[in-house]
This record gives C-alpha cells, sequence and structure tokens, in this order.
C-alpha cells in the first residue's frame, strides 16, 4: 500500500503541529518507540529509556571489579551504558533516548532535556497554520515543559500530534508564502529578536577544532589501541623491554600522526566556514514603532529577519527567501557551476499565497548561505529584500557542513570480515594459554612463569600491529591516486572501489562537452486560411537566424534568458548565452546612480544590430523593435521550462508578449493544438534520435498592465500557447568518453547514464558513446497514472534503433507491451503469448514476451520512474537490473537511484560534475566529482585531471590493487601469528622460547621490514574482467590460509623433532654442558661445540630445539610474504617490486649470516646455540626452499587458479562454506540468460514477492509475472 502524499508530508514536517504538554499523557502506557524523518535517508528509530538504581550499582560493582574495563567498554559502546543502567520507558518517564541510524543500525545515545513550551511553541504561535489553529486552544499555563533532546547539533522536540520527536525548524516547511509577505512589510521586535535568538542559537556554523589532547585520547582508546598498550605494558612486566619500546613508538607516531590529519581536516573545514561568522549585513527591525535599516552582524541574525540586499551584492550568511527585487547569484559552493543564476521573488499570485514555502520547492526564489549576489536589479520605490528562512546548520551551506562532520558511515565489510577473523585468531589464542597451562603446571613451573607464558601467547596470536599493516596498502593508494590528480577525502572508500561493478555516468559535463552549439533551427509556419494546421519551415542554419528568422521565434530567442552583463560579458547558462549570440542581439542593462537606485525603473531591454538589412521587418527607427523585458520565470528542472513577459517597445502600454521556452513534450502540451505541426512527433523524433538536445518555443499576445505583469500566475502566463518551432543544440561527446566506456566494458562493468535530459537525446548519446552497443535493443517506458476510468498504465516501446536481424516479437508490425492496473482484471496489450482465459483466471498475472534477444536495455525518465515505484514496484529490480538511461531525473531521483542499485547488489560508483550529482555522489559507494568546486568537499573523490571519465578506471584498478594488498597484509599477519604461535607453543612443550633479541629480530626487522615494502606494488596498468575477492571469510581465502597454516606446522614440527634425534643433541642449556648426555657418543660433532657455557637462563632458552625453529621460522615468514603478493591480474608482479625484493634479499641474507657466519659474541647476545653441524644447516635451508615452493605452487597453482573454483562452485560444499550476499541482480541477469536461448517467449520482470525473487518459477518456459493491483 502506498502511502498518500499528504501523510508523508506530514510525517516530515510534523514541527508544523501545536507541542502539546508533557503532563497530558492520559492512558499512554505503552514503552516508547518511534521513527524520527521516516521514509528519509537520516530516519531514525527512536526508544526511551529511564534510569535504573539495581542495573546502576551492578553495573558499578562490575566497573569496581574491572578496574574500570567495564567503563572503557561503555565508552565503545555508550548503547549498552544504557541498556545496563537504565531500562525501556514511557514517553512520560523517560530520561534518555536510543537512536538507531535505520539505514545502517549505527547507534546513539541522547539525554533528555526540558525546555519551556513557550519557547518549543515560538515558531507555531508566529506561524500558525489550520490545524495548529484548531489545537491550540487546548495549551495550558506557559510553566509547562516540553521535551527534547540534541543529535549531531540538532535539536528535536516532542511533537505530541505526531507521537515523535521532530527535529526543529524555522520559516522552512512551516511558513506560507502570505506570512513570509507579511513578515517582510515591518521587521522584528527586539523582544522577538532575543526569542527566536535563544530557540536557534547564534547563527554560526559551528566547526569545533578539538584540541589535541583530546584527539589523543580518542585515538589512544581505540579498541587496537587499547590492546597494543596491553601488549606493551605486560611486555615490560615481563622484560622485553627493547620490543615494547618499539611497539609504543610506532604506535604513538601512528596516533600522532592520525591526530594530525583528523586536526588538519577540521582546520581547513573550519577556515571554510569562517568567514561565514564574520559577515555583516543590513537588517529592517523594530524600534519603539520605528523600522530601522540596521547593520547587523551575521550570527545575529534569526529566522524571521528581513534583510536588505546592497546593489553590488553580498556574501550570505543564511537562507533567504526573496520578497522584492531581482538577484543574480553565483552558486557555484552549492552546484560546482560558475553560471550565474537569476533569482526572483517568491510568487503574489492569490491561488500561491496559501502554499507552505519550501527551500527546495522555491529555490528560484531562495538565496543560499554561503552564495554570493553578484547583481540585484532594483523596482520602483522598493528596496531589494528578503527574509531569513534558515540559519546555521540548517541552511544549505550548513547542510553541506554537517554531512561532512557526520558522514554517514561507510560499509567497511573487510574491517568486519578482519574483527571476525581476529575473534577466531583470539579462540585459537585461548586454546593455547589453556594449553599451556596446563602442559606446564604438568611440568612444575611456577603460577607467575605459567601465566606470563600463557598471557604471551595472546598477544603473540593477536598481532597489535595488525591495523597498522593493513592500512599501508591504503596509504600507498592514496599517494599513487594523488599523483595522478585524484584526492581522496575518504580513504577508507579505496578499498571499496574495488569492488564497483556498476558505474553510472552524469551526461552534460561528463561525458559531454560543457559547451552547446546551436545547430539548426526550425521555424513552424502558422496556421492559415488556406491549411488548417500548422507545418514545419525547412532547417535554417544558425548563421542565418539573425536575418532570416521570423520576428517571433527571433523575440523569444533574445529575450527569454536570465542573462546578465557582469564586467560587461554576458554571462549566464550556457543555453541561454548560444541562443542568445546566434540572434546577433545585443543585452542592455541601464545603470543608474546608486542614491537614484530605488526610485528607477531598472528595465533590461534587447536591441537589434544595427544593420539588419535582410529582415523584411525591419523599420526606420530601430529602437522601435527594442524588447523590454517585464518579468521573468526562471527555468525549473521540475517544470522543464522557462518563460518571460515582455514589452516591445513599439506595442501600446498594455500590449505585452509571453514567450516560453523548454523542453519540446512539456511545452508541446501547453500550445494550441492547431499550431501544432501534424509531424511534430516525427520531426522531434528525427533530431533526439541524432542526439541533439532539443528546445522548444512557443508564444501568445497578452494585454495587461505592468504592476499585475508583476502578480500574475505562472500557470496563466504558460496557457493556450501558439508554437513557434524546434532549435537543435549539439552537445558533443568527450573524445575521452567512448575510451573510458570501452575499457569499463571491457572488464564487465556495466555503465549506465543518470541525466536530466531528454530521453531520446540520452540514448543517442549512450549509442554514440557505445554505452549501447549498436545491435542492443532499447526498450523506452511510458507511464500513465490512474484516472477514474482505468487504473495506471506502463508500456515498453522498441526505441527501433537496433542495427540487428532479431525483432520483438509481437502482433503484427506492433513493439508495443502495455501494462494495466485498476480495480478489474489486469490486462496486457499485444502479447500473442497470454490468452484471455489465462488473464482472467487470475488478474493478479501479466507477463510481457520477446523473442531470444540476449543484449537489451531499459530506459527510463523520472517521471515514469515514480509511477513505476508507487504502481508497478514489482519492476524496480529489474530496471535496476537492466536499466541503462535514465533521462530526466531530478537531484532526488539520483539518489534514490544509487540506492536501488545497492538493494539488488551492486556497488556503485557515480561520476558526475557536481551540478546536481552532490546527493548521489554522497550516497554511492564511491562518488567521483570532476568538479573542482566546494560541492565536491562531499565526494570521496576529487578528480583534476583532463582525463574526464578516464579516471573512472584509474580509480577502479588502484581500489583494486588496495584492496588485494589489504588481503595480502592481512593472510600474510594471520600467518606471521600462527606460524610465531606454533613456534612458541612447541618450545613450550620443552619450558624454552625464544630469547628477547629472537622476538626482537622477527617483529621488528623481519615482519615491519615486509610489511612496509610488501605493500608497494603498483595497480595493473589494464583493468580485467575477473575481479578481486570481497570478504576475507570467503571459501578462497580460507582454502589459503589453512593450507598454509597446515603446510607451516608440518614443516615445524618435522624440524623440532628431527633436531633431537641428531647425534649431537642434547636438551641441557649451555650452562649444563659439562653434565650433557648425547645421543650418540661417537658423534664427530661433538667435538665442534663452542663453548657457551656462560650463557644462562632461568627458562632455559638457550636450546638446541629453539634455535633451529628461530631458524626455520626466520624463512618462513619470507616464503608466505612472497606467496601472499600477488600480482596479475589486479598488480604488478612481485619482482617489479624493487624495494620488496631488495628487502628479501636482505634478509635472507641476515638469516644465512646467523647461521652459517654469525661470531660467538653476536650468538651469544641473541642467545642463539651455535649448531656444531654445518650439514643440518644446509638442511633447514632445504627445508625452508622446500616450503617456499609448496608455500607459493599452492597459492598460485590451486588458490589463485580460476578454474579450480569454477570447478567447486557448484559442489555442496563450496555452496555451504560460501557466504550468502546480497546479489540479487546475478540471480536475474543468470535467468535472463537461462531463458535467452529458448525458442519463443522470454519473460520479464521475473517474479517478485515483497521484493524476493522467486527462483523456484525461473524455468525456460515463458512465466506469467505477479503484479501488485
Amino acid at each position: 500500500m502506498v502511502e498518500s502524499h499528504a501523510d508523508s508530508d506530514r510525517s516530515h514536517n510534523g514541527s508544523d503541529s501545536p507541542l502539546l504538554p508533557q503532563n497530558d499523557f492520559a492512558g499512554i502506557t505503552q514503552m516508547f518507540s518511534s521513527s524520527i524523518d521516516k521514509g528519509t535517508p537520516q530516519e531514525l528509530l527512536c526508544q526511551g529509556y529511564r534510569r535504573n538504581t539495581i542495573k546502576t550499582c551492578l553495573s558499578f560493582t562490575v566497573t569496581l571489579f574491572s578496574a574500570g574495563f567495564l567503563q572503557l567498554v561503555f565508552y565503545w559502546r555508550p548503547d549498552w551504558r544504557l541498556k545496563c543502567t537504565h531500562t525501556k520507558a514511557t514517553c512520560k518517564d523517560m530520561t534518555a533516548v536510543l537512536l538507531t541510524l535505520v539505514d545502517t543500525k549505527e547507534k546513539f545515545v541522547a539525554t533528555i532535556q526540558m525546555i519551556p513550551q513557550e519557547k518549543a511553541m515560538l515558531m507555531v504561535r508566529a506561524y500558525p497554520n489550520r490545524l495548529s489553529q484548531l489545537n491550540n486552544g487546548t495549551l495550558a499555563t506557559q510553566d509547562l515543559l516540553v521535551r527534547a533532546f540534541i543529535h549531531h547539533d540538532t535539536l528535536y522536540i516532542w511533537d505530541e500530534s505526531l507521537h515523535t520527536f521532530c527535529h526543529l525548524r524555522s520559516l522552512d516547511k512551516r511558513a506560507t508564502l502570505e506570512q513570509i509577505h507579511q513578515n517582510s512589510t515591518a521587521g522584528l521586535n527586539e523582544a522577538d529578536v532575543k526569542n527566536r535568538y535563544d530557540l536557534f542559537g547564534p547563527n554560526v556554523i559551528t566547526v569545533r577544532i578539538p584540541s589535541y589532547l583530546y584527539l589523543l585520547m580518542s585515538e589512544i582508546l581505540n579498541p587496537f589501541y587499547v590492546f597494543q598498550l596491553f601488549a606493551v605494558i605486560f611486555w615490560c612486566f615481563d622484560e622485553y623491554y627493547i620490543y615494547a619500546t618499539a611497539i609504543f613508538i610506532i604506535s604513538f607516531l601512528s596516533a600522532i600522526t592520525s591526530l594530525i590529519q583528523v586536526r588538519r581536516e577540521r582546520v581547513s573545514l573550519h577556515d571554510m566556514v569562517k568567514y561565514h561568522n564574520d559577515i555583516t549585513m543590513k537588517v529592517q527591525r523594530q524600534d519603539n514603532g520605528e523600522n530601522l535599516t540596521k547593520d547587523v552582524w551575521g550570527k545575529e541574525l534569526v529566522p524571521g529577519d528581513v534583510i536588505v540586499i546592497p546593489q553590488h551584492g553580498a556574501q550570505l550568511a543564511c537562507d533567504v527567501a526573496l520578497v522584492s527585487g531581482t538577484c543574480i547569484v553565483n552558486e557555484s559552493m552549492l552546484t560546482g557551476e560558475s553560471v550565474p543564476i537569476t533569482k526572483t521573488p517568491l510568487p503574489r499570485a492569490e491561488s500561491e499565497m496559501q502554499n507552505v514555502y519550501s527551500a527546495d520547492l522555491h529555490k528560484r526564489h531562495t538565496l543560499f548561505c554561503g552564495t554570493e549576489v553578484l547583481q540585484t536589479r532594483f523596482y520602483p520605490g522598493e528596496l531589494v529584500k528578503g527574509v531569513v528562512v534558515r540559519t546555521a546548520y540548517h541552511t544549505a551551506k550548513g547542510q553541506l557542513v554537517h554531512s561532512i562532520l557526520y558522514p554517514k558511515p561507510v560499509d567497511m565489510k573487510l574491517l568486519r570480515d578482519a574483527y571476525r577473523f581476529i575473534g577466531v585468531l583470539f579462540g585459537i589464542a585461548v586454546c593455547g594459554f589453556i594449553y599451556t597451562v596446563v602442559t606446564q603446571a604438568l611440568k612444575g613451573e611456577t603460577v607467575k612463569d605459567i601465566l606470563f607464558n600463557a598471557i604471551d601467547l595472546i598477544t603473540i596470536s593477536v598481532p597489535p600491529a595488525l591495523p597498522l599493516a593493513m592500512t599501508i596498502g591504503i596509504i600507498y593508494a592514496q599517494h599513487r591516486l594523488k599523483q595522478q590528480r585524484i584526492h581522496c577525502i575518504s580513504p577508507q572508500r579505496i578499498n571499496i572501489s574495488g569492488q564497483v561493478d556498476v558505474v553510472a555516468f552524469d551526461k552534460t559535463g561528463t561525458l559531454t562537452e560543457d559547451g552547446l552549439d546551436v545547430a539548426t533551427v526550425v521555424a513552424v509556419t502558422p496556421a492559415t486560411d488556406g491549411a488548417d494546421v500548422a507545418s514545419f519551415d525547412s532547417e535554417m542554419s544558425p548563421e542565418n537566424v539573425a536575418t532570416d528568422l521570423n520576428d517571433s521565434m527571433l523575440g523569444c530567442m533574445a529575450t527569454c534568458h536570465t542573462l546578465t552583463t557582469i564586467g560587461g560579458e554576458l554571462a549566464g547558462d550556457p543555453l541561454d548565452v548560444k541562443m542568445f549570440e546566434a540572434t546577433g542581439w545585443e543585452l542592455v542593462e541601464p545603470s543608474v546612480a546608486d542614491s537614484e537606485k530605488y526610485d528607477q525603473l531598472h528595465t533590461t531591454y534587447v536591441k537589434p544590430p544595427k544593420t539588419n538589412t535582410g529582415n523584411t521587418a525591419c523599420v526606420e527607427d530601430p529602437d522601435l523593435r527594442n524588447i523590454g523585458i517585464t518579468r521573468q520565470f526562471p527555468f525549473s528542472s521540475s517544470l522543464q521550462r522557462a518563460s518571460v513577459i515582455v514589452k516591445p517597445m513599439s506595442s501600446g502600454p498594455r500590449d505585452m508578449v509571453v514567450y516560453v521556452k523548454g523542453a519540446p513534450e512539456t511545452v508541446a502540451q501547453m500550445c494550441l493544438p492547431t499550431s501544432l505541426p501534424s509531424d511534430f512527433q516525427k520531426v522531434l523524433t528525427k533530431y533526439t534520435k541524432q542526439g541533439f538536445r532539443m528546445i522548444a518555443m512557443a508564444t501568445k499576445k497578452l494585454t495587461i498592465t505592468w504592476p499585475k505583469a508583476q502578480k500574475i500566475e505562472r500557470t496563466v502566463v504558460e496557457s493556450e500557447l501558439t508554437f513557434l518551432g524546434l532549435m537543435a543544440l549539439q552537445n558533443k561527446l568527450k573524445p575521452e568518453s567512448t575510451k573510458g566506456l570501452q575499457v569499463l566494458h571491457a572488464a564487465n562493468i556495466r555503465t549506465l547514464m543518470v541525466t536530466g535530459d531528454n530521453i531520446l537525446t540520452s540514448l543517442s548519446v549512450a549509442r554514440e558513446s557505445r554505452m549501447v552497443q549498436p545491435h542492443d535493443e532499447v526498450l523506452l517506458a511510458s507511464t500513465t497514472p490512474p484516472d477514474g476510468h482505468q487504473g495506471a498504465t506502463l508500456t515498453w516501446t522498441s526505441s527501433g534503433c537496433a542495427k540487428s536481424k532479431k525483432q520483438w516479437k509481437s502482433n503484427g508490425s506492433s513493439t508495443t507491451y502495455k501494462f494495466v492496473i485498476g480495480e478489474g482484471p489486469g490486462k496486457l496489450a499485444n502479447s500473442p503469448s497470454i490468452s484471455s482465459e489465462e488473464l482472467s483466471s487470475d488478474p493478479s498475472y501479466v507477463s510481457v514476451a520477446m523473442e531470444n534477444q540476449e543484449n537489451w536495455h531499459l530506459a527510463v525518465s523520472g517521471s515514469d520512474m515514480e509511477i513505476i515505484k508507487t504502481y508497478f514496484p514489482e519492476w524496480v529490480d529489474v530496471i535496476a537490473t537492466k536499466g541503462t538511461v535514465f533521462a530526466r531525473m531530478s537531484p532526488e531521483q539520483k539518489t534514490d537511484l544509487m540506492e536501488d542499485l545497492e538493494e539488488v547488489g551492486y556497488h556503485v560508483c557515480m561520476c558526475g560534475d557536481g551540478a546536481n550529482d552532490c546527493g548521489a555522489l554522497k550516497r554511492a559507494h564511491t562518488g567521483i566529482s570532476l568538479s573542482e568546486y566546494e560541492a565536491s568537499v562531499a565526494a570521496p573523490f576529487t578528480s583534476h585531471t583532463e582525463l574526464g571519465i578516464g579516471c573512472v578506471p584509474t580509480l577502479i584498478r588502484e581500489g583494486r590493487a588496495a584492496l588485494v594488498t589489504s588481503f595480502g597484509m592481512f593472510k600474510f599477519m594471520a600467518l606471521y601469528s600462527i606460524i610465531q604461535f606454533c613456534s612458541i607453543t612447541l618450545l613450550y612443550n620443552d619450558v624454552s622460547s625464544f630469547s628477547d633479541l629472537q622476538f626482537l629480530y622477527v617483529d621488528l626487522i623481519i615482519i615491519d621490514l615486509v610489511a612496509i615494502t610488501m605493500s608497494r606494488n603498483h595497480a595493473h596498468k589494464h583493468l580485467y574482467r575477473k575481479r578481486p575477492l570481497s570478504s576475507l571469510v570467503s571459501l578462497e581465502m580460507l582454502t589459503s590460509l589453512m593450507g598454509q597454516i597446515v603446510f607451516q606446522l608440518a614443516f615445524q614440527v618435522a624440524i623440532f623433532f628431527w633436531v633431537k634425534d641428531q647425534c649431537w643433541f642434547t636438551n641441557l642449556p649451555p650452562a649444563n654442558v659439562a653434565n650433557a648426555t648425547y645421543n650418540a657418543t661417537t658423534c664427530p660433532q661433538v667435538n665442534n661445540i663452542p663453548d657457551q657455557s656462560q650463557i644462562e637462563n632461568d627458562q632455559n632458552v638457550v636450546l638446541y630445539q629453539t634455535t633451529v625453529v628461530f631458524f626455520l621460522s626466520c624463512f618462513l615468514y619470507l616464503s608466505v610474504s612472497v606467496a601472499f603478493s600477488r600480482g596479475k591480474p589486479f598488480r604488478t608482479s612481485f619482482y617489479k617490486n624493487y624495494a620488496f625484493v631488495v628487502s628479501l634479499l636482505f634478509l635472507v641474507a641476515c638469516n644465512l649470516f646467523l647461521m652459517f657466519g654469525a661470531p660467538l659474541p653476536l650468538a651469544d647476545f641473541m642467545q642463539i646455540r651455535v649448531i656444531p653441524d654445518t650439514m643440518f644447516l644446509i638442511w633447514i635451508v632445504v627445508f625452508s626452499v622446500g616450503h617456499f615452493v609448496v608455500s607459493v605452487c599452492f597459492e598460485v597453482g590451486f588458490v589463485e587458479r580460476p578454474l579450480v573454483w569454477e570447478f567447486l562452485r557448484g559442489t555442496r560444499l563450496y555452496r555451504a562454506c560460501q557466504r550468502k550476499e546480497n546479489r540479487r541482480y546475478v540471480t536475474i541477469q543468470r535467468c535472463l540468460r537461462d531463458t535467452s536461448g529458448h525458442e519463443g517467449l522470454t519473460p520479464f520482470p521475473f517474479p517478485v514477492r515483497d521484493k524476493v525473487l522467486v527462483s523456484e518459477v525461473f524455468t525456460p518456459t515463458p512465466v506469467h509475472v505477479k503484479t501488485r493491483l
């Protein structure tokens, strides 16, 4: 069931309702649980809690017995603290709330505070609506309190009518246009200013710069750093001072580096908004009944203030609804476009005065915070004035900064898998802990030694350096991206970019050039007595427009725009500039002295060129052909048109003309049928299929006075028009776009287009760029909403452009399939596969049929998508899987599309130029902006290269390399822990262990050197079809780890027991060598044993088996590092990583030196027992080489072989071990492939039950598809 718009608006704008007193809770006994901002990406689930004395006491007791550790856990998980000290409560009793972000399940805790009801009701009373007027009579005394809380710098106040909390609103979505206009007649008095300042606070966008101490403590209290600190303290007690000091220094430097980076980002963001808090503006306020204009600091502005905008403009410190005058604004900070935009006053038509103001719906009348007013235009006797509608974080700029300060958390599946695997390692450590305690207790060791040895196993099994090692690859990738001028503000998303399998591109400015060129103009000859309908003239080149085009169409091209002159140059929308320049006319903006500005009519007009002899309408006085612009209705993306009221100089005082231009489909609906040529659609299709951007023009005469022209409704102006003709503009494809798309297609990465342009024009660009191949078929969607006669309809029509012999099967020559939903049985038109008996047997079944056609696409417009989501929701998943062209999409619809793609399992990359793409750039897994303006701050990646979309394959290649590097580093660190764990566990059998210097050599020299250099492999220069693994707990990863664990354990156990069989072996330490008994008294090596009797250690660490295991393990670390250094197809080969190769050779040389050439003082210092048998040392090298061959061959010949996993993928073991992932699009694609070869009909969409695909009905035979009625 679809929620009505009224209900939806009410849920979003609930703060308009009265806030009733909190003691009016009669009958409310249920525990409080409600949604906040329902239906939005910021939706929160709110649950009420109150403090429980018993739980609080128990938590305090556990905290004491745990030496404060429980409080540390509560610091990590505030929701646990709340649940351990509070119980669920009703609305009346709650003192705290648990907030859960519905989208990501992230949890927050907020404390309830009480604010005076009079304060909470301030805006409701100042701007009453019908609902508040009905309930105002129930308000009680003013000393009652209202519950509220603050979350992420936003105040939420209890709304009794909705029985939930609503965030505080100012005038946006609260005040009507009439109330705002009334507000502008007189400023606020001091009492109103004070009350509103107390409620909303200062108008500042606060970016707090945390102190170094705070950042350091926050970093240190991270779980990994806490574990490192525990390990360092333990090692100090165990007298392992050197490594403990080294780890402490490395961790401290890492924390310092991280906090410096965080602080630098905060300082940069603070500087970006700093000027906002230091702006002064002219404000009209009442003082003793007089309306005075005074200079006020921007931070002192409150909603409802009336500001005066000076002639030469100003920086805006708040969001302002323009009520009089016209402003030329630069909104590059918000949109990424430096094109000046004209802002006009809020409508004054009576039919619109009761509409509620919305910054989104009335953005053409709103001056946004952070933007710059370049120029103003005045009307007689009026100032350019506006009413403050939003302040601080509620403003457009404040919301942008807020999204940066409190971003949506990245879905770091890799990090979650890492935590799970660390849990497994910790479980292994616990097993080793128990084993050590038992074995050493049986051997009679002291409690202290048992405890220290057992805890040491835990610090070995969970390496403290794991987080740092896993981020090294990301750091290198970020550096390489920076070298290619791709800047990253969210390094965690680099790994995610390696999983991208679909890329959505904006069209204009991304795939195509920014500029537009006029290609041709096609005027219309109106209907005459001799012709019943109008007809198109022949094409006219842009060079002949100024001389040969008729006056009506020429006047439309010259006046229907929002252009202005800045510094003597024409500025405005590129389309308007190209259109105006084609006319050859001149734009004139009369200049008036500042002192006279407010008293003069400032009318912009256009005039023809001085010589225009070719035009038959030319008159003797050229000034009579000047056209004054009386009123402008700027272009609106939602309306898809712009219009203007003009006054020709040669006409009477009440004779005016209306010109309209916009999308041909929209303009045609407003024109008189007799003015439209009969072949209108045919001609329009002809040009759109060639990739032209089409603009339609229309006109009508209007008899009206100048004052009434300022108040006339736009709907009246834009009706009963006479069609003038079409203009084709060419938006050329960037040379690099086709190449970039080819690279992505070769890598089997799906591409699609998300644009605000015409659907046929977009489809033409898609074919030209090879996003849609020439032989591919495309179905275009068209919908109609339900009416009184039938339900909503969905029609799919073949584009007819595919260069293929395959045709869509249908009755006769029809290529249209129509779905109807209504009260009666569902109907499917033009399908030979469904009989009337089948349709009537179950009215909820519909299907569509096509002949075997494997490569086909869907193209949908934004308006059609809305109807499909409402009345045909089962098509949404299919469109998300097969849709390639999404046209006429609003910014909100682009964002929704990102969510639809994610819901079917795609990892989405959005690439846009920053204009209207910010929401989608933030919502996608990976967003890359091609704009350098501040709007790109919201995107994780910003490309400043001139390669256009060529940055996308580069980013994906680097992301894949970083992802593979992170996986390899994780496996290496895991094997490092397991190898050392196995070594120590074996030695604990003989009550022995490595010496501190041996640990130091392994941990500080071998592991750190390998970890730093192992991650330096560059991304492979080609983007291959094969994709890297996306999960650490996949069968491939687990097989690799388990195999390597078995191999290293086998080699260590073999060498451990084999050394004991040597004739020169003794289990006594060097200090007791005089009492040694050897395996064979005739062993010749006994005479070669050097004197190390001065080495004494309480734990008897200097044993032969200790040294042998130490030597072998040193080589094992190097073997697995090579085995896990995966190269092609994601990274360059390991031997091209010269730093890594050099470090390996250096470490091998060090190992061999310690084995064969270490002088006796060095061996004594490291507590290495010299092996008397050189041949046995050679056997250790042979063992090491054997392990190297086995581990590398296992990885290269088995784990990295796609054929192996293709063979195992169908087995029951693979399905049992493979982790389930949301990849519904794969199921849909597989079913399409399975049915594409069927001789007959292929159904789509596929059956959906509550958005879950029904796999049992996926058969090669035609299947009916359920559709919700």
